[in-house]
């Protein structure tokens, strides 16, 4: 999907734009979660998109959790970060769910040089990313969906860490393969 508008960061971009989103977390495991964070980075991720009455309904689980739904919805017998689905898309309304694995924000944060709350964050907004109709099944795909995770996450001050090859354009074409996969 690409994004119509400008991009640009001044001094008021510290919140998200007014919209009609509402955003509903459930948080389901014994870790905490921020919920007013992941609820902004939510609405910068529908910042640049068409839609501007969302319902977003956010389930933070564990792995044996995500793994059940990767298993009923897609037929992968594994643990993932996140799942989405939308179930109304019909601009400027949207509607969906999003499921994202803290087990797995857990393992993936300290390889990828950052918090376990900053993976955690990235997965939403990736999820709201394909709920917005952002695809990454493909090298241009992918390569639009991370610098759009990456407008959100500047926006949101979070510091990318230079060592990640999801950043630092070290990722080469057998790379993003096997993360589609």
């Amino acid at each position: 999907m690409n994004s119509s508008r400008p991009s640009e960061q001044t001094d008021d971009d510290q919140e998200p734009p007014e919209r009609r989103h509402r955003i509903s977390i459930a948080n389901e495991t014994d870790v905490a979660a921020d919920v007013e964070r992941i609820k902004r980075a939510v609405c910068w991720a529908l910042d640049d998109t068409p839609y501007d009455e969302a319902c977003v309904s956010i389930a933070v689980v564990d792995d044996e959790t995500i793994h059940q739904l990767n298993r009923q919805f897609l037929a992968h017998d594994y643990p993932t970060d996140v799942l989405s689905f939308t179930l109304e898309d019909d601009p400027p309304q949207l509607e969906g769910e999003i499921i994202v694995s803290v087990d797995t924000a857990r393992q993936n944060a300290a390889e990828a040089g950052w918090s376990a709350d900053d993976e955690l964050l990235l997965y939403v907004i990736h999820g709201t990313l394909h709920l917005a109709g952002y695809l990454d099944k493909s090298p241009d795909d992918y390569a639009e969906m991370r610098a759009a995770e990456a407008e959100v996450l500047d926006r949101l001050g979070v510091q990318r860490s230079p060592t990640d090859a999801r950043w630092n354009g070290e990722f080469e074409a057998e790379d993003i393969a096997e993360e589609l996969q």
